[in-house]
Parts: C-alpha cells; structure tokens; sequence
C-alpha cells in the first residue's frame, strides 16, 4: 500500500515540475534577450511625453464635424521639434514647405505630429464637389530602418497619413496605413508600399489615434498621429516590435508630398533629409537616426520642449 502512495505522490510532483517548467521557465529560456542599443553621437533621442490634450480628446471637439482647430506646437510641447524644409515639385511649380516634425513617446505609443507651412492642396485634387472623397490626399510618411543595419530588408516598417483636405479649408478626412519595405517582382526591385497592399500582410494598422486640420488662408497642414511600439500579434509586416525595457535606435526618413492616385504616393514628392523616392535603392545608411529608450520611464511625462531642437 505504502508503494502505491509513494507512486501517486511521485507522479503528481513529475507532473507539477513540467508543469511550472513548460509555463515558467521554458517560456523563459527560449525569450530573447532585451535588445539594448548603444545611442550614438548625434542620434534623436526621442523623450518621454504624451500630447495634452490626448489625441482622442482632440478628436471629442465639437469643432470636428465642421472645421477642427488645435495648436500642435502647444498639445505637443514635450516632444522633439525637428525643422525642416521641403520642396515639393508639382506642374505647377515647386512648392518650398517650411515645416516642424514632432516625435515622442511614452510606454506604448511614439507620437508624431507636423506642421506644413504653406503646403496647399493636392494639384491632382478634382474641382469642388459635394462628395469630399473626390479629393486626392495630401500624404506624410514616416519610414524606420528597423534594425538600424543601413540596408533596408523585408519588412521593415512605416507609418503613412492620407489627408483628404479641400477648398473650403477643411480636412475631410484622414486613412492611416502600415508602409512596408517589399520585393516587388513586376518592377525587378523593392520599394516602400502600403502594408494592405501585398498579400498576406493585412491586418489591424498600428497607428491608434490620428487627427488633421487644414488653414485655407495660410495653406497649412497640421497633423497629429499615435502609433503602436508594438503590436505582435496583428500585422506581418510590422517589423517595429518594442518590449519593455529595450532601447532601439533606427535609422528614419520623412517624406511629405501628393498622392497622385488613391493607392500610391505620387511623383509629387520630397524627402527629408533628402529624397529617395522612387526608392531606386535600399541603401538606409544615410538615414539619421533616432532612439526610443523604454528602460528608464519617468515618473511623470514632460510638458516642456526639451533643449534639443533643430533646423536642418
């Protein structure tokens, strides 16, 4: 009798071991470690921040369904200010844009926020008309080389904002899409295109919360968006997979310009800092670099801009 106790006994604690081994530890030996960059002279570092007010409240102002206003030096003072100019070529003429990118984060999102000085509307737009989708998009796009190697790879990552703005001076409307490095076989080459695009990689798009506004009288474009840091069990082909703890640094492009269809970025296009449309190359090399570090959060977020900010 006493044996079979002890056989019982033996069993349930052989059961338990694998058990707290197949559920604890195992998990454990197989994750890889944090990645933990080293941040290089005269990299952006990206600062803690969260835009106040928050993207959603923006998006509770009654002013939203006629013509939305905010100021997004003010409800982005924390971030980095990146100034910029682009020239954007259209057949009309070349359109010099005095412009300020803005980037932060907190523990889930990175916030990017513009403001394009003169832009004006799309020369492909169609004349006024009572359905505003007839407008073709003003676009900016932010591109990562994810693993910081200077040669773009499958998939990469990206995060593009169609802005449907119109002669009334209102943005009718804004898309987001996930952008990514691909292989394309009919053109012999890679190139950045919309995630929704390639087969395979549709899924939910990790930008959360965006907001756009349009002044007529100045031809400005404002936006604001929020994309996700992470999101591992959605799209394929989002490459940026931040964990808590790790510090990143990527290279990163920013592109401005018109899209000429309602699929693809046009011809009307610039880069900073400096164009690679129609990306006839996967050298990202050349690419500054920016850091978001997770592995020391505050314990509060900044209000204030920080001493780094740049006219280039």
């Amino acid at each position: 009798m006493l044996w079979k106790r002890i056989l019982l006994l033996s069993i349930f604690f052989f059961i338990l071991t694998v058990s707290l081994v197949y559920y604890y530890a195992l998990p454990k030996m197989l994750e890889k470690p944090l990645r933990m960059d080293a941040v290089p002279s005269g990299a952006y570092l990206i600062p803690w921040m969260r835009p106040n007010p928050s993207i959603a409240e923006l998006n509770q102002n009654p002013q939203m369904n006629s013509a939305p206003t905010f100021d997004v030096d003010a409800v982005m003072a924390g971030a980095l200010k990146l100034d910029m100019t682009f020239q954007i070529d259209t057949p009309g003429g070349k359109r010099v844009v005095p412009s300020t990118v803005y980037l932060g984060h907190d523990t889930d999102h990175l916030y990017v926020g513009g403001k394009f000085v003169g832009m004006g509307l799309n020369p492909a737009s169609d004349p006024p008309g009572p359905d505003p989708r007839r407008t073709v998009p003003n676009t900016f796009q932010i591109l990562f080389d994810v693993y910081d190697s200077g040669v773009l790879r499958f998939p990469e990552s990206g995060s593009r904002l169609d802005m449907y703005a119109d002669f009334d001076g209102r943005v009718h409307m804004w898309i987001s899409h996930d952008v990514v490095w691909v292989y394309l076989p009919e053109d012999g080459r890679s190139a950045w295109i919309m995630a929704d695009n390639v087969p395979g990689l549709k899924g939910e798009v990790s930008i959360r919360d965006m907001i756009a506004q349009y002044d007529n009288s100045t031809e400005t474009l404002t936006m604001l968006f929020s994309r996700f840091l992470s999101m591992p069990n959605s799209l394929q082909g989002n490459a940026l997979q931040m964990r808590s703890g790790e510090c990143w640094v990527m290279g990163f492009l920013i592109e401005l310009g018109f899209t000429t269809n309602t699929a693809h970025f046009g011809d009307y296009v610039d880069g900073w800092p400096k164009k690679a449309y129609p990306y006839l190359s996967d050298d990202s090399s050349w690419w500054p670099k920016l850091a978001i570090d997770l592995s020391n959060p505050p314990s509060q977020y900044s209000t204030k801009s920080p001493e780094q900010s740049n006219q280039l």
